[in-house]
C-alpha cells in the first residue's frame, strides 16, 4: 500500500461541494462495473425503506433477545457501567464528526474515485484520533476517581470503568478502515448488502458477547460487542460490496472542501452530544448505579422506536431528499410533507401506545428486578412527540443549510441543561425525567421559522397529524385490556 499526496490538476475545476445547484459537466470514470439502469425515485425509496426497516426490525429482535439473556446473567449495575462507557464513546465520536457520510451523499462529486479515496484517508485519521481521545478521557476519569473527585456512589467511580472505555472504544479505530463503498451504497439507496452486513456483524458480535457473559458474568460481555462488530463490518465492506477498492491517497483540495463542509456538522455535533447525552451525564451523578441502569434500560426501549426513525432518516430520507433537491427542487415540498406524514404517524402512535402500556412492556421483557423502569418508560414516551422532528436534520442538510441543524441542536442542549437541573431541584428524580422528555417542545417554533423560508409549513398538517397520539393511546389501552383479560382467564 502506497501513500500518495496529490495536487489537483489545474485543468480540473470541480464545483464547491456544499452547493446544491452545482453540476459537473465532465463525464465520470468509474473503476468497476458499469452502473445499472436508473430506477425511479419512488422505486428506490420503497426498496431502500424496505431493506432499512426490515434490517432494523431484525436487528432489534437480536438486540432484545440478547438483552433478555444478558439481564439474566448480569446485574443491573453492569448495565450502568457499560452505559457510561458508551456515553464517553458517543461524545468523542460526535465531537470529531465532520460529516463525511453526509458529504458523500450530498455532493455532486460523490462518485469520483479521487474524492472517495480522500474521504477514506480522512476517515482513517479521524478514527485513530477518536480512539486516542477516548483513551485520554478514560485515564482522566480513573485518576479523578482515585483522588476522590467523583461521588462515591456514582457510576464514574467504578474501578472497572477506565479499562471498559479503552477496550470498548477500540471498535471506533477499526471502523475508520471501512470501505467508502458502504457510503456510496447509501448515496445510491442500494441497501441490500449493507443491511445484511450489519445483521451478520451484529449476530457474530452478539454470539461472542453472550459467550463471555456465560463464562464470566461480568461487564466485559457488554464491551466485546463493539470491537467484534466493527471488525466484521469492516472486512465485509471491502470484500462483499461490489466496486473499486479504496486507495491510500489524499487530494489536499478535496480534504479542505470536506473540512469546510464539516465545520457546521462539527458545530452541530457538539451540541448534539449535549442534547442527546446531557440527561445521562446529570442522571449518572444524581442517581445510584442501579437507578441509572434502570433509566438506561427504559431509555433504550424508547430508543428502539426512535432508532427506526433515525435509521430511515439517515439511510433513506437524506439520500432521497438530496437527490430531489439536486434534480427537481419544485417537488421538494410535496416530497417532504409525504415523508413527514409517515414519520409523524409512526412516532405519535408509538408515543401514545407506550404511555398506555409501558409498564406491561417492562414486565413482559424483564424480570421483577427491573419493574421500576416501567414508570420511567411511560414518562420518556413523550420524548417521541418531539423526536419526530428529527427529520428536519435531513431536510436542512439536503437543501444545503447545515447551519440550521447546528442552531437547533444548540437550542436543544441549552434547554436540556436548564430544564432538567431545575426540575430535579424542585421535584426530584421524577421531575428530571419529565424535563428530559419534554424539554424540546420550545424548539418547534424555531423549526417553523426555518421552514417558512422555504415554504415548507402546513398548519393543517401540523394540527391533524396530532390525532395519531390519542389513536396510539387507544390502541395501547385495548391491547392492555386484552392481555389482562387473557391473563385472568389463564389464572382462573
Amino acid at each position: 500500500m502506497t501513500y500518495e499526496l496529490e495536487r489537483p490538476s489545474r485543468e480540473r475545476k470541480p464545483p464547491r461541494m456544499p452547493s446544491l445547484s452545482a453540476q459537473d459537466p465532465s463525464p465520470r470514470l468509474h473503476d468497476g462495473p458499469s452502473p445499472a439502469p436508473q430506477k425511479s425515485n419512488r422505486t428506490l425509496i420503497l426498496s431502500a425503506a424496505g431493506w432499512s426497516t426490515g434490517g432494523y426490525v431484525a436487528s432489534q429482535f437480536v438486540r432484545i433477545a440478547s438483552n433478555l439473556i444478558l439481564t439474566r446473567l448480569l446485574a443491573p449495575e453492569m448495565f450502568g457501567i457499560a452505559a457510561a462507557a458508551a456515553m464517553v464513546s458517543y461524545i468523542v465520536v460526535l465531537l470529531a464528526d465532520i460529516g463525511l457520510h453526509q458529504a458523500v451523499i450530498q455532493s455532486p462529486r460523490g462518485d469520483d474515485p479521487e474524492f472517495l479515496d480522500t474521504v477514506w484517508v480522512v476517515q482513517i485519521i479521524r478514527g485513530t484520533l477518536i480512539w486516542i481521545g477516548c483513551i485520554v478521557i478514560a485515564v482522566a476519569i480513573g485518576h479523578a476517581a482515585s483522588l476522590g473527585w467523583m461521588p462515591a456512589h456514582s457510576v464514574y467511580a467504578s474501578p472497572e470503568l477506565p479499562l471498559v472505555i479503552i477496550l470498548g472504544t477500540s471498535g471506533i479505530f477499526i471502523d475508520g478502515f471501512q470501505s467508502t463503498k458502504r457510503i456510496t451504497s447509501y448515496r445510491r439507496m442500494g441497501l441490500n448488502r449493507i443491511t445484511m452486513i450489519d445483521l451478520y456483524s451484529q449476530l457474530g458480535a452478539t454470539a461472542l458477547g453472550l459467550a463471555v457473559a456465560w463464562l464470566t458474568h461480568s461487564v466485559w460481555a457488554c464491551i466485546v460487542f463493539g470491537p467484534a462488530s466493527a471488525l466484521i463490518t469492516t472486512i465485509l465492506s471491502h470484500v462483499w460490496i461490489p466496486g473499486r477498492q479504496d486507495r491510500f491517497r489524499l487530494n489536499r483540495k478535496f480534504a479542505v472542501e470536506l473540512l469546510r463542509f464539516g465545520r457546521w456538522i462539527m458545530f452541530s455535533s457538539f451540541f448534539t452530544i449535549l442534547a442527546s447525552n446531557g440527561d445521562k451525564m446529570m442522571m449518572g451523578s444524581w442517581a445510584s448505579t442501579q437507578t441509572f441502569g434502570l433509566y438506561t434500560l427504559a431509555f433504550g426501549l424508547i430508543g428502539i422506536l426512535d432508532g427506526v426513525g433515525a435509521r430511515l432518516q439517515s439511510s433513506v430520507t437524506l439520500p432521497a431528499l438530496s437527490k430531489m433537491a439536486r434534480e427537481n427542487r419544485e417537488r421538494f415540498r410535496t416530497s417532504y410533507l409525504k415523508l413527514r406524514a409517515s414519520f409523524d404517524i409512526f412516532y405519535l402512535l408509538g408515543a401514545g401506545g407506550i404511555f398506555a402500556c409501558g409498564q406491561l412492556v417492562v414486565d413482559l421483557v424483564y424480570d421483577d428486578r427491573y419493574a421500576a423502569a416501567g414508570p420511567m418508560l411511560q414518562i420518556l414516551s413523550f420524548s417521541l412527540v418531539t423526536a419526530r422532528y428529527g427529520i428536519m436534520n435531513s431536510v436542512y442538510l439536503a437543501i444545503g443549510e447545515p447551519r440550521n441543524v447546528g442552531i437547533l441542536n444548540l437550542a436543544k442542549a441549552g434547554l436540556l441543561f436548564v430544564a432538567v437541573p431545575i426540575s430535579y431541584w424542585l421535584f426530584g428524580f421524577e421531575g428530571a425525567l419529565w424535563a428530559a422528555a419534554l424539554h424540546q417542545l420550545p424548539i418547534i417554533p424555531l423549526i417553523f421559522f426555518y421552514n417558512s423560508r422555504h415554504r415548507l409549513n402546513s398548519v393543517a398538517f401540523e394540527v391533524f397529524i396530532l390525532l395519531a397520539w390519542p389513536a396510539g393511546y387507544l390502541i395501547g389501552r385495548v391491547l392492555l385490556s386484552f392481555i389482562s383479560y387473557v391473563s385472568a382467564g389463564i389464572a382462573a
